[in-house]
């Protein structure tokens, strides 16, 4: 079963397991904090190829990543595409009563660049991360127990209600049901789901008596690794980096770039 969760495999290569998953799991927010702040285009697709030279040198597979974010892509344009009709004076376009305002194009633009930025850069990073290592970074961030349990416990099922849900729609259509509309299709998946949270809930409930009988007392230990000065040197460069990057004028570089490939 192929896991839905942004997530490498224990034996997946990849060149960011050597840093501790805090520096990960960190490096990540750094990145993605100067562009939500500041209104500057250049520096979103200048922090999404960084992320990108990253993924690839360190054996990230870019290629899942973005199936991922497909997933989610259509949602993020619903919430971009009607801005360009609402915000702003000047009239860039018109047509009939549809009238596309200057201001609201960039602004929605602006949005769709932040918001496939931050996906991007926090699945990309998080993908250096084992299930293992996600869960160990929850438990030095002091969170309470009860919240890991209920998180790790949400985390485990939702591939497993996926791949369940996807199993039983194929068993009925090789059994000749035949699903025409949307409102079908909904009910159908609703039904499914519904009995299999019922399941796996009455499933988890028989787990934890049977761990409280072996002496389980909620308390989550894992065997966790101490920060080296190496962690610290790369988010101080990480730092450094995002600063230089703030401070120079991205907007003259992409120019000057796009120029000598377009003379």
């Amino acid at each position: 079963m192929e896991t839905t969760l942004p997530f490498r495999h224990e034996e997946e290569k990849c060149y960011l397991k050597n840093n501790h998953p805090i520096t990960n799991f960190t490096i990540p927010f750094i990145l993605v904090l100067p562009f939500l702040i500041l209104n500057d285009i250049y520096l979103i697709y200048t922090i999404i190829i960084i992320t990108l030279m990253i993924g690839l040198s360190c054996k990230i597979n870019i290629l899942r990543v973005l199936s991922r974010i497909k997933s989610i892509i259509l949602f993020v344009i619903l919430m971009t595409i009607f801005i360009p009709f609402y915000v702003g004076p000047s009239v860039a376009f018109q047509l009939g009563v549809f009238t596309l305002y200057q201001e609201g194009i960039y602004f929605a633009f602006l949005l769709f660049s932040r918001m496939f930025g931050s996906i991007f850069v926090f699945l990309t990073f998080f993908s250096s991360l084992t299930y293992s290592e996600f869960i160990e970074i929850l438990t030095k961030l002091r969170l309470p127990s009860m919240f890991i349990g209920s998180f790790i416990i949400m985390l485990h099922y939702i591939p497993i209600l996926a791949y369940s849900n996807r199993k039983i729609l194929i068993a009925q259509e090789l059994r000749g049901k035949k699903i025409t509309t949307y409102r079908e299709k909904f009910k159908a998946h609703a039904y499914i789901m519904g009995k299999s949270i019922v399941e796996n809930i009455e499933r988890g409930e028989k787990l934890y008596e049977s761990l409280k009988m072996r002496g389980f007392s909620g308390k989550i230990t894992l065997a966790t690794r101490r920060i080296k000065f190496i962690d610290v040197i790369i988010v101080v460069l990480i730092i450094l980096m995002m600063m230089f990057l703030v401070i120079i004028d991205l907007e003259a570089i992409f120019n000057g770039v796009v120029g000598l490939f377009w003379q």
